[in-house]
C-alpha cells in the first residue's frame, strides 16, 4: 500500500460520489482509522455519501477560487459529472450529453482546508473533478500545506503534463504510471523515497 499501512493519517477527497464503490479513501477510513473531508457537489450522491462515510462532507464544487456560481453538469452517469466548461473536453464528452444541469458555489482547495480545521500535514489528497484538476492545484499554497501523497485523475488530456510541471516544481516526483489508466500518483520526494526503499507497488 503506497500510504505505508499507516494508521490515523488524513486525507482530502473530491469528488467523492458514493464515498465507496470508487473511492480511494473509504478504506483508510473503515479499516485504518483516518479521518478527513469529502467534497462532493453533485446532488445525486448527498445522502448516499452521507450514509456511507464518517467523514466531513461538504457540498462545495472545489475550484480555483472561492465564493463563485457555477453550472455543473450531472451525467447520467453520475461518475462523469463535471464543471460544465469541462464536459466537452476529454473522451467521455459523448456520455455527457445526456445529463441535468445546475448552479454550484466553489470553494478553493486552501478555503475548504480552512473550513475544516484540516492539519497542516496531510497525508493523502485525491482528486477526481472530470478536467477541474490542474486549475484546483494552480491556485493550491503548497507552503501553507504539505501534502505527502497526491492522486489525480488526467484522463490523457492536455492537463495531465500541466499538473506534472506544476507538481514536479513543488517537489513531487510521479511514480504507478501503469497503476490506474486515468489517475497519476505523485510523492513528496521525501516519501517517494520511502516507497522506494520499501519497494512498496
Amino acid at each position: 500500500m503506497a500510504t505505508g499501512f499507516k494508521t490515523n493519517g488524513y486525507f482530502v477527497e473530491f469528488g467523492a460520489s458514493d464515498g465507496i464503490k470508487f473511492s480511494n479513501t473509504y478504506l483508510l477510513e473503515k479499516e485504518y482509522g483516518w479521518q478527513g473531508i469529502l467534497a462532493e457537489p453533485g446532488k445525486i450522491w448527498h445522502t448516499d455519501l452521507a450514509n456511507n462515510r464518517d467523514a466531513a462532507v461538504d457540498h462545495s464544487c472545489v475550484w480555483s477560487s472561492s465564493h463563485d456560481t457555477l453550472s455543473f453538469t450531472e451525467a447520467d452517469v453520475a461518475t462523469l459529472s463535471t464543471i460544465s466548461k469541462f464536459s466537452d473536453h476529454d473522451h467521455h464528452a459523448k456520455t455527457r450529453k445526456e445529463s441535468t444541469t445546475y448552479e454550484v458555489k466553489t470553494l478553493s482547495l486552501n478555503d475548504l482546508l480552512e473550513k475544516h480545521n484540516a492539519p497542516r500535514q496531510i497525508d493523502y489528497l485525491s482528486i477526481d473533478t472530470e478536467g477541474s484538476e490542474f486549475e484546483i492545484l494552480n491556485s493550491f499554497n503548497f507552503d501553507k500545506y504539505e501534502i505527502s501523497i497526491i492522486t489525480c485523475e488526467h484522463n490523457f488530456t492536455r492537463n495531465r503534463e500541466q499538473i506534472f510541471n506544476l507538481l514536479s516544481r513543488h517537489g513531487y516526483r510521479r511514480k504507478f504510471t501503469t497503476l490506474s489508466k486515468f489517475d497519476d500518483w505523485y510523492f513528496k520526494d521525501s516519501v517517494f523515497q520511502a516507497v522506494e526503499e520499501h519497494g512498496t507497488s
